[in-house]
């Protein structure tokens, strides 16, 4: 005959009772529980409240634009360029869009906008540096060393850029590069002149029978030609030396050829 199957029985030392009472328990521990996330969840949903209320209060509306790194630039441009709105939130304002519509501005090289709480948004500029001047429709163009139309004025406001004149023109605007098969090797000449030269170029002139002249600011007509970035470079380097030597003997060139640096031509007069 088979074995009857036997009926479970309590677990040693665990009475059906402490089974029943335990089980009874647990819906008591978790309402206790309950009764104490809720004050909890108050309290921080009160602190939240709390906190997002100050952040939108007064104390963080913006105040001041501290602008830094103008040279020609004002002050003014650039914060009404910022676009900001009156008493507008600092936590509100889009730093990236400023960027932006700073950038825009043809003389802004390099920008960098941040916050600094409770009520400042910084502003920092790098410009463009004019390096040459261009005569265009009765006005006067500044350009940087790319190319760049970066500035448009009414007058020739003085000898501190080069007028670069002679240029085959076919467009110019400003916040674009200027269109002209010459703007390059000008640029590039200007760039590789000695300091010591630089100073004394009040213009630059072009043309297609002798290349590049420079007009010095005490009357001498300096020939520099045609060529690479080397050559140029060469001859401005000997240019810089005869101008050297004559300074120290006392004579004052009219005319200087270094078109061919080792038989450079030489006039002086009075």
């Amino acid at each position: 005959m088979g074995m009857r199957p036997r009926r479970p029985g309590p677990v040693e030392g665990i009475s059906m009772e402490d089974i029943e009472g335990r089980g009874a328990t647990r819906p008591g521990r978790r309402r206790q529980r309950t009764r104490r996330l809720v004050p909890l969840a108050f309290v921080v949903l009160l602190v939240a409240s709390a906190a997002f209320t100050f952040l939108r209060s007064p104390y963080f509306q913006v105040q001041h634009i501290d602008v830094r790194g103008l040279t020609n630039l004002s002050t003014e441009k650039v914060v009404v360029a910022c676009g900001l709105a009156q008493d507008e939130n600092i936590f509100d304002v889009d730093l990236r869009a400023i960027t932006a519509r700073l950038k825009a501005i043809p003389r802004v090289d390099k920008v960098q906008v941040s916050r600094r709480l409770p009520c400042t948004i910084v502003i920092d500029v790098r410009e463009r540096v004019p390096v040459a001047v261009i005569p265009y429709a009765g006005y006067f163009v500044e350009v940087d060393a790319t190319g760049l139309a970066i500035g448009l004025e009414e007058a020739y406001r003085g000898r501190e850029l080069p007028l670069v004149t002679g240029l085959t023109l076919r467009s110019v605007k400003v916040g674009h590069p200027v269109d002209a098969p010459e703007i390059s090797s000008a640029l590039t000449l200007i760039a590789v002149l000695p300091a010591s030269v630089l100073q004394q170029v009040s213009e630059v002139n072009f043309s297609s029978s002798r290349g590049f002249c420079l007009y010095m600011q005490s009357g001498t007509q300096a020939i520099i030609g045609e060529g690479t970035e080397e050559e140029l470079r060469s001859r401005a380097t000997v240019l810089d030396a005869l101008l050297a030597r004559l300074e120290q003997e006392g004579a004052h060139a009219t005319y200087i050829d270094v078109r061919f640096e080792k038989r450079p031509v030489v006039r002086t007069g009075r």
